[in-house]
This record gives structure tokens, sequence and C-alpha cells, in this order.
């Protein structure tokens, strides 16, 4: 028997039988790809933020970061980012970045998002007060705003 005929042989014997638990297992691994390894180390570019960017283009580019601290720190914005914006682009920019980060792999970030809510919700209700309840831009210095982000940011 050659070499190759040996080595098919032994692969065979290997092979669990179809229908086995093991089968599954082995099919399932085939199908997923390599295994994970452990993420490249960021790079510089990577771990800077642009402050020159406005409010609401640099929430939506940071809360898709790799990097959890990004992500952390900008979730933490979204209400008062909703604030700022009002409600047509609450609803149409912001919400539509939620779904992702309510499945995200950190618990803290699953968290924040929740605590979020409560603004945003507000914000899509017409009930913070000032032209952001209307729709329009602005009203970051209406009362009922300021109560309702400091009512969802307690711990």
């Amino acid at each position: 028997m050659s070499n190759q005929q040996q080595q098919q042989q032994q692969q065979q014997q290997a092979q669990p039988a179809p229908g086995s638990s093991q089968a599954a297992a082995a099919a399932a691994a085939q199908t997923e790809g390599p295994p994970a390894s452990a993420p490249a180390q960021p790079r510089f570019e990577d771990l800077t933020i642009d402050d020159d960017l406005p409010l609401l283009p640099r929430l939506q580019r940071y809360v898709r970061s790799s990097i959890a601290l990004q992500r952390l720190v900008h979730v933490r914005m979204l209400g008062e980012v909703a604030l700022e914006v009002g409600r047509q682009l609450t609803a149409t920019e912001l919400v539509p970045l939620l779904p992702p980060l309510v499945r995200d792999g950190e618990s803290i970030i699953r968290q924040r998002v929740c605590s979020e809510l409560k603004v945003l919700s507000l914000v899509l209700m017409g009930m913070t007060g000032g032209p952001a309840a209307a729709g329009g831009a602005g009203g970051r210095g209406a009362t009922a705003a300021t109560a309702a982000t400091a009512t969802a940011r307690r711990p």
C-alpha cells in the first residue's frame, strides 16, 4: 500500500460515523471556517477619534468600532445626540444603530444601551420639550430634555 493510500485510510478511520454527534460537530466546525485567532493589535488610527466630526456622524461611525471602549463612549452619547437632533433624525438615523448594539458581545455596552433607551424613547414620543420635540435641531437647553437626560443617566 502506498503512503497516500495509507493516509486516506487513516483519515477515513478517524472520521466519525454519519449521524453521530461527533459527525455533526465535525460538520459544524468545517462550515464555521477557521478558528478565531486572537484579534490583531489595534493600530494608532483605530484608536484615534475624530473630534472634528459633528455629533451624529461621529456617533454613527464609532458605535460600529471594533474597539469596545470606543463603542461604549459613543453609546453613552446616544441620549445626548437624540436630544440634539430631534425626533425625525432619531427615528431615521439613531434607531437603526440599535440592533447590533443590543446584541453586542460586551455586556457593559448592552447595559448602557438599555439606560439610553429612556431618553431615546422620550425624544421619539416628543416628550422632551423644546424645538427638538417638534423634530427640529436644537433643544439642547430645554429643561425637560435636561431633566430627562439627568434621570436616564442615574446608575
